[in-house]
């Protein structure tokens, strides 16, 4: 929140406005949002690229499935589902 300002705000050497941006940051940190987001960007986000290859090759496998089902009784092996 307050990132830009903290580094001009450190090259003046103010120590009471440093202090209040440290607990405004701090405060801002804590928060449930702030933390859900950061875990979303952590977990979910650089994982994004091996989860849609995964889904890609799931959808391949079940469209494979599919097809060859409409070809073959596939009700013996699948019968049951």
């Amino acid at each position: 929140m307050w990132n830009g300002m903290t580094a001009s705000v450190k090259v003046t050497k103010v120590a009471v406005l440093d202090r209040a941006i440290e607990s405004a940051n701090a405060y801002y940190d804590g928060c449930w949002k702030v933390k859900v987001k950061g875990g979303m960007k952590k977990y979910v986000y650089a994982s994004w690229p091996c989860l849609t290859f995964l889904a890609a090759n799931l959808i391949i496998c079940l469209t494979a499935v599919e097809a060859l089902c409409s070809v073959y009784s596939c009700s013996k092996w699948l019968g049951g589902l």
